[in-house]
């Protein structure tokens, strides 16, 4: 009796998963799409948007100080951000998932991270580019191809940042996207 209650307990388990994958309202932006149209005020109180990303390498995280994985990664953006912040034909932007301007700002602080954010109510601007889990990057070309994702399932260095970033101006990848 055991035997079968596990049994089907592990099939359940196998077929929900598998509905899970199946879910056709589940998207994510992936490489060889375009940046989807959005348009949001940083901190500085600068308009990073779709437009203000073309003729630029775009780094676009979505994040929320409350996720684990989330605080996990932003350090790393940090440094990628710090190693490339000086280069104005790249632009960091880290939007949060529904999470307001205090708490996000707080964050920022109490951190001491000095990567341009933008502190969102909601979750609008991220349903333009995904549909579930966080933190997720976000690297377009200056052409607003997206050339690189990444998600929850594994965490981002800023080595493996930068080596993405570098990417785009080597004339292989340049290549490529003509």
């Amino acid at each position: 009796m055991r035997f079968l209650k596990k049994l089907t307990f592990v099939s359940f388990l196998f077929l929900f998963g598998m509905c899970i994958q199946d879910d056709p309202e589940v998207f994510s932006l992936k490489p060889g799409d375009s940046l989807p149209e959005f348009s949001v005020q940083d901190n500085y109180g600068n308009i990073v948007s779709t437009e203000t990303l073309r003729d630029k390498v775009g780094v676009i995280a979505f994040i929320h100080t409350g996720c684990p994985d989330c605080r996990q990664e932003l350090p790393e953006l940090e440094k990628a951000y710090q190693q490339f912040s000086s280069n104005e034909a790249i632009q960091f932007i880290a939007i949060s998932r529904a999470q307001g301007y205090e708490s996000l700002t707080e964050y920022w602080e109490n951190n001491e991270l000095t990567l341009p954010y933008s502190a969102q109510d909601d979750d609008s601007v991220y349903k333009k580019f995904a549909s579930q889990n966080i933190p997720r990057i976000y690297i377009a070309s200056p052409n607003g191809i997206i050339i690189f994702t990444s998600d929850d399932s594994a965490v981002v260095t800023a080595e493996m940042l930068a080596e993405q970033i570098n990417k785009v101006f080597t004339t292989e990848y340049a290549e490529v996207t003509e």
